[in-house]
C-alpha cells in the first residue's frame, strides 16, 4: 500500500490518500488513525474478506506484522465496535475518491476496465416499481472496484460518466454493460484518452 518514499513523487501512498478522508470522530475517540483502519480493512477484502467481521478477524490475525506498517500508534488490536464506530461515521464517496485519486498518480496504463450496471436484488418492492440500480467499474487485471454509484433516482449512463472522471483511461480498454453502450458514454471514453 505505502511504497519507499524516495520513489514517489510527493512521497504520497494510498495510506497518505487514506489519512486524507474526514474523520468525524470527536477527538478522543481517535485512538486508532482513520487512515490506518481503511487501509488495515482494504488489505482484508484483497484477501477476501466480504464482511466488516471477517476485515476485523482478518486484521486481528495480522495484526503484528502490520501494526506498525500502517501507523497504528501502538500494539493494541482495536475493538470490533470500535472498527463499526469509525466506519458508520465515513463516507463511502469520501473513500472512493481517495483511492481514485490514489490511483489516478499511480494507476498503471493500459490494462482494461469494465463498467457494469446491476438491478440490486430485492429492491424491487412492489409490481412495476424499478429496482435500485447500481453503476460499477472494476480494473479487471487485479479484480478490484474503484469506482461505485447508486443511480435509483438517475440515469445509469449519467452514474458510469460520473464514475469516470476520476479514472484514467489512457491506453486502457473500456468494456460496459450492454444497457450502458451508449454514444454519449464512449465519446466520452474517447475524450478521456481510452482507445479506438
Amino acid at each position: 500500500m505505502a511504497r519507499d518514499k524516495a520513489s514517489q513523487p510527493h512521497g504520497k501512498g494510498l495510506l497518505d490518500y487514506l489519512a486524507e478522508v474526514k474523520d468525524r470522530r470527536r477527538a478522543q475517540g481517535r485512538v486508532y488513525p482513520l487512515g490506518s483502519l481503511l487501509g488495515i480493512l482494504l488489505l482484508a477484502a484483497i484477501n477476501g474478506e466480504g464482511s466488516l467481521r471477517g476485515m476485523w478477524l482478518w486484521a486481528r490475525a495480522h495484526w503484528d506484522q502490520l501494526w506498525d506498517r500502517l501507523g497504528f500508534r501502538d500494539e493494541r488490536r482495536p475493538q470490533y465496535g470500535t472498527v463499526w464506530h469509525a466506519l458508520s461515521q465515513v463516507s463511502v464517496e469520501e473513500i472512493v475518491e481517495a483511492v481514485q485519486r490514489w490511483w489516478a498518480e499511480w494507476g498503471e496504463p493500459g490494462g482494461s476496465l469494465s463498467i457494469d450496471g446491476k438491478t440490486l436484488r430485492g429492491s424491487k418492492r412492489r409490481s412495476g416499481e424499478k429496482g435500485i440500480e447500481s453503476v460499477v467499474a472494476v480494473l479487471q487485471e487485479v479484480g478490484v472496484v474503484i469506482g461505485a454509484t447508486v443511480a435509483d433516482a438517475e440515469d445509469p449512463v449519467e452514474a458510469a460518466l460520473a464514475i469516470l472522471e476520476g479514472i484514467p483511461l489512457e491506453g486502457r480498454v473500456v468494456t460496459v454493460d450492454a444497457g450502458l453502450h451508449q454514444r454519449r458514454l464512449v465519446e466520452r471514453v474517447l475524450e478521456k484518452g481510452g482507445p479506438v
